[in-house]
Protein backbone atom coordinates (compact mmCIF):
# COMPACT_ATOMS: atom_id res chain seq x y z
CA UNK A 1 0.00 0.00 0.00
CA UNK A 2 2.93 2.24 -0.61
CA UNK A 3 2.02 5.64 -1.93
CA UNK A 4 -1.50 5.56 -0.47
CA UNK A 5 -2.48 7.99 2.24
CA UNK A 6 -4.56 6.43 4.99
CA UNK A 7 -7.47 8.67 6.07
CA UNK A 8 -9.68 8.51 9.10
CA UNK A 9 -13.44 8.55 8.63
CA UNK A 10 -13.63 12.07 9.98
CA UNK A 11 -10.90 13.26 7.60
CA UNK A 12 -12.70 11.75 4.64
CA UNK A 13 -16.03 13.37 5.61
CA UNK A 14 -14.41 16.77 6.06
CA UNK A 15 -12.65 16.42 2.72
CA UNK A 16 -15.84 15.56 0.83
CA UNK A 17 -17.68 18.36 2.60
CA UNK A 18 -15.01 20.88 1.54
CA UNK A 19 -15.22 19.65 -2.06
CA UNK A 20 -19.00 20.18 -2.09
CA UNK A 21 -18.81 23.62 -0.53
CA UNK A 22 -16.05 24.75 -2.90
CA UNK A 23 -18.17 24.11 -5.98
CA UNK A 24 -19.97 27.32 -6.81
CA UNK A 25 -22.71 25.60 -8.76
CA UNK A 26 -23.58 23.63 -5.59
CA UNK A 27 -23.43 26.63 -3.27
CA UNK A 28 -26.76 27.98 -4.47
CA UNK A 29 -29.12 25.40 -5.98
CA UNK A 30 -32.88 25.24 -6.61
CA UNK A 31 -34.46 21.81 -6.05
CA UNK A 32 -38.06 20.77 -6.66
CA UNK A 33 -39.46 17.82 -4.78
CA UNK A 34 -42.09 16.43 -2.41
CA UNK A 35 -41.70 17.01 1.34
CA UNK A 36 -41.31 13.87 3.44
CA UNK A 37 -40.29 13.05 7.01
CA UNK A 38 -40.97 16.60 8.19
CA UNK A 39 -39.79 17.35 11.73
CA UNK A 40 -39.83 20.69 13.49
CA UNK A 41 -37.67 20.95 16.61
CA UNK A 42 -39.34 23.47 18.88
CA UNK A 43 -36.41 23.51 21.30
CA UNK A 44 -33.94 24.70 18.63
CA UNK A 45 -36.33 26.06 16.00
CA UNK A 46 -34.64 24.01 13.26
CA UNK A 47 -36.61 22.25 10.53
CA UNK A 48 -35.64 18.84 9.18
CA UNK A 49 -37.22 17.19 6.15
CA UNK A 50 -36.51 15.24 2.98
CA UNK A 51 -37.16 16.03 -0.68
CA UNK A 52 -38.10 13.12 -2.90
CA UNK A 53 -39.31 12.32 -6.40
CA UNK A 54 -39.55 9.15 -8.43
CA UNK A 55 -35.78 9.00 -8.94
CA UNK A 56 -34.28 9.85 -5.57
CA UNK A 57 -34.31 11.45 -2.15
CA UNK A 58 -32.18 14.09 -0.44
CA UNK A 59 -32.21 15.18 3.18
CA UNK A 60 -32.56 18.87 4.07
CA UNK A 61 -32.00 20.99 7.14
CA UNK A 62 -33.23 24.56 7.61
CA UNK A 63 -31.85 26.44 10.57
CA UNK A 64 -34.05 28.55 12.82
CA UNK A 65 -32.90 31.94 11.43
CA UNK A 66 -34.29 30.95 8.04
CA UNK A 67 -37.34 29.13 9.43
CA UNK A 68 -38.46 32.33 11.15
CA UNK A 69 -38.69 34.05 7.76
CA UNK A 70 -41.15 31.50 6.35
CA UNK A 71 -44.82 32.63 6.35
CA UNK A 72 -45.88 28.99 6.91
CA UNK A 73 -44.10 25.74 7.51
CA UNK A 74 -44.24 23.29 4.60
CA UNK A 75 -46.66 20.35 4.92
CA UNK A 76 -45.94 16.67 4.66
CA UNK A 77 -46.48 15.52 1.05
CA UNK A 78 -46.52 19.02 -0.41
CA UNK A 79 -44.58 19.93 -3.55
CA UNK A 80 -42.01 22.68 -2.84
CA UNK A 81 -39.10 24.56 -4.38
CA UNK A 82 -36.09 24.63 -2.03
CA UNK A 83 -33.14 26.99 -2.39
CA UNK A 84 -29.98 26.07 -0.55
CA UNK A 85 -26.43 24.77 -0.61
CA UNK A 86 -25.15 21.21 -0.95
CA UNK A 87 -23.18 19.97 2.04
CA UNK A 88 -22.25 16.91 4.06
CA UNK A 89 -23.23 16.18 7.66
CA UNK A 90 -19.92 14.91 9.01
CA UNK A 91 -21.23 12.98 11.99
CA UNK A 92 -23.40 10.72 9.83
CA UNK A 93 -21.49 11.12 6.57
CA UNK A 94 -24.80 11.92 4.89
CA UNK A 95 -25.33 14.24 1.98
CA UNK A 96 -27.76 17.08 2.67
CA UNK A 97 -29.04 20.44 1.52
CA UNK A 98 -28.76 23.39 3.91
CA UNK A 99 -31.96 25.24 2.90
CA UNK A 100 -32.34 29.01 2.89
CA UNK A 101 -35.86 29.25 1.51
CA UNK A 102 -38.86 27.01 0.81
CA UNK A 103 -41.63 27.98 -1.63
CA UNK A 104 -44.82 25.90 -1.92
CA UNK A 105 -45.83 24.59 -5.34
CA UNK A 106 -48.93 22.57 -4.41
CA UNK A 107 -49.49 18.91 -3.53
CA UNK A 108 -46.85 16.38 -4.41
CA UNK A 109 -47.57 13.38 -6.59
CA UNK A 110 -47.04 10.97 -3.73
CA UNK A 111 -49.66 12.72 -1.60
CA UNK A 112 -52.03 12.90 -4.56
CA UNK A 113 -51.64 9.19 -5.21
CA UNK A 114 -52.16 8.41 -1.51
CA UNK A 115 -55.30 10.55 -1.32
CA UNK A 116 -56.63 8.93 -4.48
CA UNK A 117 -56.04 5.44 -3.03
CA UNK A 118 -57.75 6.44 0.24
CA UNK A 119 -60.82 7.68 -1.63
CA UNK A 120 -60.96 4.48 -3.66
CA UNK A 121 -60.72 2.19 -0.65
CA UNK A 122 -63.22 4.32 1.26
CA UNK A 123 -65.73 4.00 -1.57
CA UNK A 124 -65.24 0.22 -1.58
CA UNK A 125 -66.01 0.04 2.15
CA UNK A 126 -62.59 -1.10 3.38
CA UNK A 127 -62.59 1.58 6.08
CA UNK A 128 -66.21 1.02 7.21
CA UNK A 129 -66.66 0.39 10.93
CA UNK A 130 -69.31 -2.27 10.33
CA UNK A 131 -66.64 -4.42 8.70
CA UNK A 132 -64.36 -4.24 11.75
CA UNK A 133 -64.25 -7.62 13.46
CA UNK A 134 -64.08 -7.91 17.25
CA UNK A 135 -60.76 -9.07 18.63
CA UNK A 136 -60.69 -12.40 20.48
CA UNK A 137 -60.61 -11.89 24.25
CA UNK A 138 -58.13 -14.69 24.97
CA UNK A 139 -56.68 -16.08 21.72
CA UNK A 140 -54.79 -19.34 22.01
CA UNK A 141 -52.29 -18.19 19.36
CA UNK A 142 -51.38 -14.79 17.92
CA UNK A 143 -49.44 -14.39 14.68
CA UNK A 144 -46.77 -11.67 14.71
CA UNK A 145 -45.85 -10.39 11.23
CA UNK A 146 -42.71 -8.29 11.57
CA UNK A 147 -38.94 -8.28 11.15
CA UNK A 148 -37.08 -10.96 13.02
CA UNK A 149 -34.33 -8.47 13.93
CA UNK A 150 -36.56 -5.49 14.77
CA UNK A 151 -37.10 -4.10 18.27
CA UNK A 152 -40.86 -4.30 17.78
CA UNK A 153 -40.77 -8.11 18.09
CA UNK A 154 -38.96 -8.02 21.43
CA UNK A 155 -41.26 -5.28 22.71
CA UNK A 156 -44.33 -7.33 21.84
CA UNK A 157 -42.95 -10.51 23.42
CA UNK A 158 -42.06 -8.62 26.60
CA UNK A 159 -45.48 -6.96 26.80
CA UNK A 160 -47.31 -10.28 26.40
CA UNK A 161 -45.08 -11.90 29.01
CA UNK A 162 -45.69 -9.09 31.54
CA UNK A 163 -49.44 -9.56 31.17
CA UNK A 164 -49.14 -13.27 31.85
CA UNK A 165 -50.26 -14.38 28.40
CA UNK A 166 -50.62 -18.16 28.38
CA UNK A 167 -51.06 -18.66 24.62
CA UNK A 168 -48.57 -18.94 21.75
CA UNK A 169 -46.87 -16.15 19.81
CA UNK A 170 -46.01 -17.37 16.31
CA UNK A 171 -43.56 -15.27 14.32
CA UNK A 172 -44.01 -14.86 10.56
CA UNK A 173 -40.82 -12.96 9.65
CA UNK A 174 -40.81 -10.45 6.83
CA UNK A 175 -39.26 -7.20 5.61
CA UNK A 176 -41.17 -4.16 6.85
CA UNK A 177 -39.64 -1.40 4.71
CA UNK A 178 -38.27 -0.70 1.30
CA UNK A 179 -39.59 -1.59 -2.13
CA UNK A 180 -40.19 -5.22 -1.22
CA UNK A 181 -41.69 -4.49 2.19
CA UNK A 182 -45.37 -4.74 1.22
CA UNK A 183 -44.93 -7.94 -0.82
CA UNK A 184 -42.91 -9.51 2.01
CA UNK A 185 -45.65 -8.69 4.51
CA UNK A 186 -48.27 -10.16 2.15
CA UNK A 187 -46.31 -13.41 1.87
CA UNK A 188 -46.12 -13.68 5.66
CA UNK A 189 -49.84 -12.96 5.93
CA UNK A 190 -50.54 -15.65 3.35
CA UNK A 191 -48.47 -18.16 5.32
CA UNK A 192 -50.43 -17.29 8.48
CA UNK A 193 -53.72 -17.86 6.66
CA UNK A 194 -52.52 -21.15 5.18
CA UNK A 195 -51.37 -22.60 8.51
CA UNK A 196 -54.61 -21.50 10.25
CA UNK A 197 -53.03 -21.70 13.72
CA UNK A 198 -53.79 -18.18 14.92
CA UNK A 199 -56.95 -16.41 16.04
CA UNK A 200 -55.49 -12.94 15.38
CA UNK A 201 -52.75 -11.38 13.24
CA UNK A 202 -50.49 -8.48 14.22
CA UNK A 203 -48.59 -6.51 11.57
CA UNK A 204 -45.92 -4.62 13.49
CA UNK A 205 -43.03 -2.26 12.97
CA UNK A 206 -41.18 0.16 15.22
CA UNK A 207 -40.76 3.84 14.55
CA UNK A 208 -39.24 5.23 11.40
CA UNK A 209 -39.36 7.92 8.78
CA UNK A 210 -42.33 8.44 6.51
CA UNK A 211 -40.38 6.82 3.69
CA UNK A 212 -39.90 3.73 5.83
CA UNK A 213 -43.56 3.67 6.82
CA UNK A 214 -44.80 4.15 3.26
CA UNK A 215 -44.80 0.35 2.98
CA UNK A 216 -48.05 0.32 4.95
CA UNK A 217 -49.81 2.52 2.38
CA UNK A 218 -49.67 -0.22 -0.22
CA UNK A 219 -52.93 -1.06 -2.01
CA UNK A 220 -52.32 -4.81 -2.20
CA UNK A 221 -51.49 -4.93 1.50
CA UNK A 222 -54.74 -3.11 2.26
CA UNK A 223 -56.76 -5.76 0.41
CA UNK A 224 -54.73 -8.53 2.03
CA UNK A 225 -55.49 -7.27 5.54
CA UNK A 226 -59.15 -6.70 4.67
CA UNK A 227 -59.60 -10.25 3.34
CA UNK A 228 -57.63 -11.94 6.11
CA UNK A 229 -59.85 -14.61 7.76
CA UNK A 230 -58.78 -13.55 11.27
CA UNK A 231 -58.85 -10.06 12.83
CA UNK A 232 -55.83 -7.91 11.98
CA UNK A 233 -54.16 -5.44 14.34
CA UNK A 234 -51.98 -2.68 12.88
CA UNK A 235 -49.11 -1.99 15.28
CA UNK A 236 -46.93 0.35 13.26
CA UNK A 237 -44.87 2.71 15.41
CA UNK A 238 -46.22 6.06 14.32
CA UNK A 239 -48.98 7.93 16.11
CA UNK A 240 -49.27 11.23 14.22
CA UNK A 241 -49.74 9.95 10.67
CA UNK A 242 -52.34 7.31 9.92
CA UNK A 243 -51.44 4.73 7.30
CA UNK A 244 -53.89 2.93 5.03
CA UNK A 245 -53.19 -0.27 6.98
CA UNK A 246 -54.32 1.52 10.16
CA UNK A 247 -57.62 2.40 8.46
CA UNK A 248 -58.23 -1.08 7.06
CA UNK A 249 -57.17 -3.11 10.09
CA UNK A 250 -59.76 -4.27 12.61
CA UNK A 251 -57.87 -2.48 15.39
CA UNK A 252 -54.90 -0.17 15.74
CA UNK A 253 -52.30 -0.24 18.48
CA UNK A 254 -50.55 3.07 19.06
CA UNK A 255 -47.30 1.22 19.73
CA UNK A 256 -46.23 -2.39 19.29
CA UNK A 257 -46.29 -2.89 23.08
CA UNK A 258 -49.96 -1.84 23.16
CA UNK A 259 -50.83 -4.96 21.16
CA UNK A 260 -50.70 -7.06 24.32
CA UNK A 261 -53.35 -4.89 25.94
CA UNK A 262 -55.71 -5.58 23.03
CA UNK A 263 -55.15 -9.32 22.71
CA UNK A 264 -54.11 -10.45 26.18
CA UNK A 265 -56.26 -9.70 29.21
CA UNK A 266 -54.37 -8.81 32.36
CA UNK A 267 -54.24 -12.00 34.43
CA UNK A 268 -54.73 -10.24 37.76
CA UNK A 269 -57.60 -8.15 36.40
CA UNK A 270 -59.12 -11.30 34.94
CA UNK A 271 -58.74 -13.11 38.28
CA UNK A 272 -60.43 -10.24 40.11
CA UNK A 273 -63.22 -10.23 37.57
CA UNK A 274 -63.72 -13.98 37.96
CA UNK A 275 -63.81 -13.60 41.75
CA UNK A 276 -66.33 -10.79 41.39
CA UNK A 277 -68.49 -12.91 39.10
CA UNK A 278 -68.21 -15.86 41.50
CA UNK A 279 -69.29 -13.72 44.45
CA UNK A 280 -72.12 -12.24 42.43
CA UNK A 281 -73.22 -15.69 41.26
CA UNK A 282 -73.01 -17.06 44.81
CA UNK A 283 -75.06 -14.14 46.17
CA UNK A 284 -77.68 -14.57 43.47
CA UNK A 285 -77.83 -18.32 44.07
CA UNK A 286 -78.29 -17.83 47.82
CA UNK A 287 -80.95 -15.22 47.17
CA UNK A 288 -82.78 -17.58 44.80
CA UNK A 289 -82.53 -20.46 47.29
CA UNK A 290 -83.81 -18.23 50.11
CA UNK A 291 -86.66 -16.90 47.98
CA UNK A 292 -87.68 -20.38 46.85
CA UNK A 293 -87.38 -21.77 50.38
CA UNK A 294 -89.69 -19.04 51.66
CA UNK A 295 -92.08 -19.68 48.80
CA UNK A 296 -92.01 -23.44 49.49
CA UNK A 297 -92.65 -22.80 53.17
CA UNK A 298 -95.56 -20.53 52.30
CA UNK A 299 -97.03 -23.09 49.91
CA UNK A 300 -96.51 -25.86 52.48
CA UNK A 301 -98.32 -23.83 55.10
CA UNK A 302 -101.16 -23.16 52.66
CA UNK A 303 -101.32 -26.86 51.80
CA UNK A 304 -101.30 -27.86 55.46
CA UNK A 305 -104.04 -25.37 56.16
CA UNK A 306 -106.23 -27.13 53.62
CA UNK A 307 -105.14 -30.64 54.62
CA UNK A 308 -107.68 -32.96 56.42
CA UNK A 309 -104.92 -33.96 58.79
CA UNK A 310 -104.41 -30.30 59.70
CA UNK A 311 -108.15 -29.89 60.26
CA UNK A 312 -108.25 -33.03 62.41
CA UNK A 313 -105.27 -31.72 64.36
CA UNK A 314 -106.92 -28.34 64.83
CA UNK A 315 -110.20 -30.01 65.91
CA UNK A 316 -108.22 -32.29 68.22
CA UNK A 317 -106.60 -29.23 69.76
CA UNK A 318 -109.98 -27.53 70.02
CA UNK A 319 -111.50 -30.67 71.58
CA UNK A 320 -108.63 -30.89 73.99
CA UNK A 321 -109.17 -27.26 74.91
CA UNK A 322 -112.91 -27.88 75.45
CA UNK A 323 -112.18 -31.00 77.50
CA UNK A 324 -109.72 -29.06 79.65
CA UNK A 325 -112.27 -26.26 79.95
CA UNK A 326 -114.98 -28.78 80.97
CA UNK A 327 -112.65 -30.46 83.41
CA UNK A 328 -111.70 -27.13 84.89
CA UNK A 329 -115.41 -26.27 85.15
CA UNK A 330 -116.20 -29.58 86.85
CA UNK A 331 -113.28 -29.19 89.21
CA UNK A 332 -114.47 -25.72 90.05
CA UNK A 333 -117.96 -27.01 90.71
CA UNK A 334 -116.56 -29.79 92.90
CA UNK A 335 -114.49 -27.26 94.80
CA UNK A 336 -117.51 -25.05 95.23
CA UNK A 337 -119.70 -28.03 96.29
CA UNK A 338 -117.05 -29.22 98.71
CA UNK A 339 -116.83 -25.73 100.14
CA UNK A 340 -120.60 -25.51 100.63
CA UNK A 341 -120.70 -29.03 102.09
CA UNK A 342 -117.96 -28.17 104.57
CA UNK A 343 -119.85 -25.02 105.48
CA UNK A 344 -123.05 -27.00 106.05
CA UNK A 345 -121.15 -29.59 108.02
CA UNK A 346 -119.73 -26.86 110.21
CA UNK A 347 -123.21 -25.44 110.69
CA UNK A 348 -124.58 -28.93 111.37
CA UNK A 349 -121.80 -29.53 113.81
CA UNK A 350 -122.82 -26.42 115.64
CA UNK A 351 -126.36 -27.89 115.93
CA UNK A 352 -125.16 -31.39 116.89
CA UNK A 353 -126.22 -32.22 120.52
CA UNK A 354 -123.11 -34.33 120.93
CA UNK A 355 -120.99 -31.27 120.34
CA UNK A 356 -122.92 -29.44 123.01
CA UNK A 357 -122.57 -32.35 125.40
CA UNK A 358 -118.84 -32.42 124.89
CA UNK A 359 -118.85 -28.97 126.41
CA UNK A 360 -120.35 -30.37 129.64
CA UNK A 361 -124.02 -30.37 128.84
CA UNK A 362 -126.33 -33.43 129.24
CA UNK A 363 -129.69 -34.38 127.81
CA UNK A 364 -132.18 -35.89 130.23
CA UNK A 365 -134.75 -38.26 128.78
CA UNK A 366 -137.78 -40.00 130.32
CA UNK A 367 -139.94 -42.52 128.69
CA UNK A 368 -138.12 -41.96 125.34
CA UNK A 369 -138.56 -38.23 125.24
CA UNK A 370 -136.28 -35.37 125.98
CA UNK A 371 -137.14 -33.58 129.16
CA UNK A 372 -137.36 -29.84 128.76
CA UNK A 373 -139.22 -29.21 132.02
CA UNK A 374 -139.48 -30.77 135.44
CA UNK A 375 -143.18 -30.65 135.28
CA UNK A 376 -144.79 -34.00 134.93
CA UNK A 377 -142.05 -35.90 136.77
CA UNK A 378 -142.99 -38.17 139.57
CA UNK A 379 -140.93 -39.81 142.33
CA UNK A 380 -139.59 -43.23 141.35
CA UNK A 381 -139.69 -42.42 137.69
CA UNK A 382 -136.69 -43.75 135.72
CA UNK A 383 -134.51 -41.11 133.94
CA UNK A 384 -131.85 -41.58 131.27
CA UNK A 385 -129.22 -38.79 131.16
CA UNK A 386 -127.24 -38.67 127.92
CA UNK A 387 -123.62 -37.50 128.19
CA UNK A 388 -120.99 -37.05 125.51
CA UNK A 389 -119.40 -40.44 126.20
CA UNK A 390 -122.40 -42.39 127.49
CA UNK A 391 -125.64 -42.28 129.51
CA UNK A 392 -126.65 -42.36 133.20
CA UNK A 393 -129.76 -44.21 134.37
CA UNK A 394 -131.26 -42.79 137.50
CA UNK A 395 -134.54 -42.67 139.47
CA UNK A 396 -136.35 -39.46 140.38
CA UNK A 397 -136.56 -39.04 144.07
CA UNK A 398 -137.81 -35.51 144.03
CA UNK A 399 -137.80 -32.57 141.76
CA UNK A 400 -137.85 -28.84 142.29
CA UNK A 401 -138.84 -26.20 139.71
CA UNK A 402 -137.64 -22.65 139.31
CA UNK A 403 -139.93 -20.12 140.72
CA UNK A 404 -140.81 -17.53 138.24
Amino acid sequence: MAGFRILTVGQLCRYVKSLLEERRELGDVMIKGEVASLTYKQSSGHLYFSLRDDEGLVRCVMFSRYVQKLPDLPEEGSLVLVRGAASLYERDGSFQIVAYDVQPLGEGRGKQDLDHLKRKLLAEGLFASEHKRPLPRSPQAVGIITSREGAALQDIIKAFRLRGYAGRLILYPCTVQGKNGASSILRALGQLEQEALCQAAVIARGGGSNEDLSTFNDEALAYGAYNCPVPVVSAVGHEIDVSILDLVADARAATPTAVAELLSPNREALRQRILGLQNSLRARALEQVSRRRNRLLQKTQQLLAKSPRERVEKNRQKLGFLVRLLEDGEKQKIRETRGRTLQLLRQLELLNPAAVMRKGYAIPMAEGRVLTTVKGLSPGQELVTLLADGEIISVVQSWKGNEA
